[in-house]
Formats: structure tokens, C-alpha cells, sequence
């Protein structure tokens, strides 16, 4: 457990201090992009001032340094626009992306291992090749031509469906679409492969030799031994929702955490792109560690060589 933490925690600094220096390498001058934003003319004089009173005029060092201890004291800086914490703009934006994430992800685990274990089974067939028709179009269309082309479509001439915002489920139908396409084209692909890969083993001829029903050897003998990789990929896919909404939220103008990042890197707002980054590299650990924890949980032979493993370090 000690180990795990500190595995974590050095992840984090390693997280830390990419986001840093990423900031810092950036083109454009923090000072000035403060002053604009205070709407304050940009001096010689000012610009000193700028740079003391944000700190910048000390050493690389001492800047992450001091902007570590106070991210670890829960003091994220203040937006240079807004001119609020930064942590209450990410809170405010955090719950529209999560909305827009789960419901693209209940979408996703609905119809990917459907339309992957229909298309395996019932392989060369018109259901096989249309799946894999669209499964192609989704994985080859560019996100935001999608998303243009279902506003044109939906919203401007049928005008059935909102072109922005966040209100009604209404809104949510467009983005969700738009994100989770692709997503749903590339699990299907890769549950289709695991399933048709399980169907060529002795294990599952043998059971339809013996007369075993269909849907056992589909429940039984399939799903069940590829339910590892099957989960593993919709578990890695949540990332994807999350930090891919970037490009989803800003062409429909949705108020998430993605909104939020790409207002900020165009107005240069450092201490916001910072907390923005920050918060997709925490995302990215603790989906990662979810799915390692799951993928235990549901293999025993994990969990046997995890036990033998602290066994052994308890005899060393």
C-alpha cells in the first residue's frame, strides 16, 4: 500500500511538473497577459510590477516550487480574466462535463458489445458487413466535420434539436453523438476481433459438438473470456470522454471543463490553463488505476499472483 502511494504521488510530480513547464514554454508573456486582462496599459514599470507580484521574477525553480506548495496547500491561483479562484471555475465547469461524459458512456457500453458480438456472430452477413460499413465511416469521419455537419442537419435545417448550450436533454443529444461516435466505431471493431478470435478455440467448438445452446456459448464460453480486454478498452475509453469533450465543448458551446481550457489558452489565462491540465493528468491516474483495479477484480488468477507476491515479500 506504502508502495502505491508513493508510486502515485511521484506520477503526480512527474504530472506537476509537465504541466509547469508546458505552461511556461508556451508563446506569450504571463505579465503582460495579466495587465491586458486588468486592462492596464503595458509599461516598462507596469510590467515589473506584473512580474513581482506574480512571482515570475524569481528563478524556474522557485516559481514550480512555490506554485507546487500552494497547489498541495488546495490554492490554485487566481484567473487572470475572471479574477476568482481558478479552483470555483473548474467546480462550476467539472459537472457539465461529467453529464456530457457518463451519458456519452452509457451510449458507448450499450451498443458497442452489441453491435461487436452480433457482427462476430452472425460474421459475413449484411448485419456484419453494415456494422462494419459504419464502423469504418465513424472511425475515419474528423470529430468536429461530424459535429458541424449534425448542426447543419438537425438544428439549422430540420431545426428539431438545439445548436448549443446546456439546458433540456435536448442538448445533450448532438455532443454525445458527436463524442461517443467514434468511440462506439472502434470498440466494435475491437470486441468484433476478441469475439471471432474466441470462436476459432477448441473449448467453443467442443460446446456447440455437445449441443450446447447458443446463447450459453455466447454468455458462457465468449463473453465471459474476452470480458477482460472488453472491459480494459471501455474502462481506458472513459479518458477519452473526458479530456476529448475539449474539442466537443467548444463547438457546442458547452460550459465544461474543455470550454473552459480553450477560452483560457486564448486569452492566455496561465493560472487556469494550469489547473485545466492539471486536473486532465488526475483524471488520467485515477481512470487508470480504476481500470487496473477492476481488471483485478474480475480475473482471479490476478489477484491469486498478487497474494502469492505479497506472500513472498512477507517471507523476504
Amino acid at each position: 500500500m506504502i508502495k502505491k502511494l508513493i508510486s502515485l504521488f511521484s506520477i503526480f510530480l512527474a504530472i506537476s511538473v509537465i504541466t509547469f513547464f508546458l505552461v511556461k514554454l508556451s508563446p506569450g508573456d504571463p505579465a503582460q497577459n495579466y495587465l491586458r486582462a486588468s486592462h492596464v496599459s503595458i509599461t516598462a514599470e507596469t510590467l515589473t510590477a506584473a512580474r513581482k507580484n506574480l512571482g515570475l521574477d524569481k528563478p524556474l525553480y522557485i516559481q514550480y516550487f512555490n506554485w507546487l506548495t500552494d497547489i498541495l496547500k488546495g490554492n490554485f491561483g487566481i484567473s487572470y480574466t475572471k479574477k476568482i479562484p481558478v479552483i470555483e471555475l473548474v467546480n462550476e465547469a467539472i459537472v457539465p462535463t461529467f453529464q456530457l461524459g457518463i451519458f456519452s458512456f452509457v451510449i458507448l457500453i450499450i451498443l458497442s458489445p452489441l453491435l461487436g458480438v452480433l457482427s462476430a456472430i452472425k460474421k459475413n452477413t449484411i448485419f456484419d458487413y453494415t456494422v462494419q460499413a459504419l464502423s469504418y465511416a465513424g472511425v475515419s469521419l474528423p470529430t468536429f466535420w461530424l459535429g458541424y455537419i449534425l448542426i447543419i442537419f438537425f438544428s439549422v435545417s430540420l431545426k428539431i434539436l438545439p445548436v448549443s448550450g446546456r439546458g433540456d436533454w435536448k442538448n445533450f443529444i448532438l455532443p454525445c453523438i458527436t463524442l461517443v461516435l467514434p468511440l462506439i466505431a472502434q470498440t466494435t471493431f475491437f470486441i468484433r476481433k476478441n469475439i471471432l478470435e474466441e470462436m476459432d478455440k477448441a473449448h467453443v467448438e467442443n460446446a456447440i459438438i455437445r449441443g450446447v445452446s447458443k446463447k450459453r456459448i455466447i454468455l458462457n464460453h465468449l463473453l465471459r473470456n474476452t470480458s477482460i480486454p472488453i472491459i480494459t478498452v471501455l474502462s481506458s475509453n472513459i479518458m477519452y470522454l473526458l479530456t476529448g469533450s475539449v474539442l466537443i465543448e467548444e463547438i457546442f458551446a458547452w460550459p465544461g471543463i474543455g470550454k473552459l481550457f480553450t477560452t483560457a489558452v486564448k486569452t492566455g489565462d496561465f493560472p487556469l490553463i494550469q489547473i485545466c491540465l492539471l486536473f486532465f493528468g488526475i483524471m488520467s491516474i485515477i481512470v487508470n488505476e480504476f481500470t487496473q483495479a477492476l481488471v483485478k477484480y474480475m480475473d482471479p488468477r490476478l489477484r491469486i499472483r498478487i497474494k502469492e507476491k505479497s506472500k513472498a515479500g512477507g517471507v523476504l
